[in-house]
């Protein structure tokens, strides 16, 4: 969970295990996938201090949900910027912030995506299960 921040949905990973395992996921599921508070941009400090010792394109990822964030990690010289979980909860957020729109993404960081790599990732707030 420490890449991604926000709720840890124990309960949605655990449906994804076998029967067998799920109990032991219940008893240790706390501490196997602890849950990290969300806040934007969480990796900046991080990659800014790697960006500084590298000479190659980076990319900043980890909680970007507001273009302002986006365009400030491209002014500080990062050559792309990552979205994970705000493309899965609105796939057209990028067209919509290139519109002038600065409405940040709706993505709530509940993390029910995750557990959806087995079936087709998706955002399950907005996309049916398959």
């Amino acid at each position: 969970m420490y890449l991604f921040r926000g709720d840890a949905p124990r309960k949605e990973f655990a449906k994804t295990l076998p029967v067998p395992l799920r109990l032991g996921f219940r008893i240790v599921g706390a501490k196997f996938m602890p849950a990290y508070p969300f806040k934007e941009a969480y990796f900046l400090p991080q990659a800014q201090v790697i960006a500084q010792q590298v000479s190659v394109p980076t990319i900043l990822l980890g909680g970007v949900t507001r273009p302002a964030t986006a365009r400030a990690a491209l002014d500080q010289g990062f050559s792309y910027v990552a979205l994970g979980r705000a493309l899965l909860m609105e796939p057209g957020i990028v067209n919509r912030w290139a519109s002038g729109d600065e409405e940040p993404s709706g993505c709530t960081h509940c993390n029910k995506c995750m557990p959806t790599i087995y079936t087709g990732t998706r955002c399950v707030l907005t996309t049916p299960s398959r």
